[in-house]
């Protein structure tokens, strides 16, 4: 959960943090605050912006980039259309797709 989802003061901007938190439990199969063996200290650590340790475990320099982008402070984080022109997914783009037709996808959102 975004760390200001507890202070009731949010934005589309906790479906990043949220994104970035499903993306390292895919890359690490583990469960982010895993670590925590109760709510209370997971929240404790979420507040205090301390990561989970989950972190540690993703080696790829750019996975954990494209992560800690996501669970940046939300005046720093991006929005989705800001993450789909991310270098992170350039790979996922067909080589066969023409850049003007990827361009009016992400535009289009």
């Amino acid at each position: 959960m975004a760390p200001e989802l507890y202070d009731e003061d949010y934005t589309e901007l906790v479906d990043i943090y949220s994104f970035g938190m499903c993306v390292l439990e895919m890359v690490t199969l583990e469960i982010p605050y895993s670590e925590c063996d109760n709510v209370a200290k997971i929240y404790k650590k979420v507040s205090s912006g301390i990561r989970p340790a989950a972190m540690n475990k993703v080696k790829d320099s750019e996975v954990k980039e494209f992560i800690e982008k996501c669970l940046a402070q939300p005046r720093a984080r991006p929005s989705a259309v800001e993450l789909l022109k991310d270098p992170f997914f350039d790979e996922l783009v067909s080589d066969d797709e023409d850049e003007d037709d990827e361009n009016d996808y992400v535009n289009s959102y």
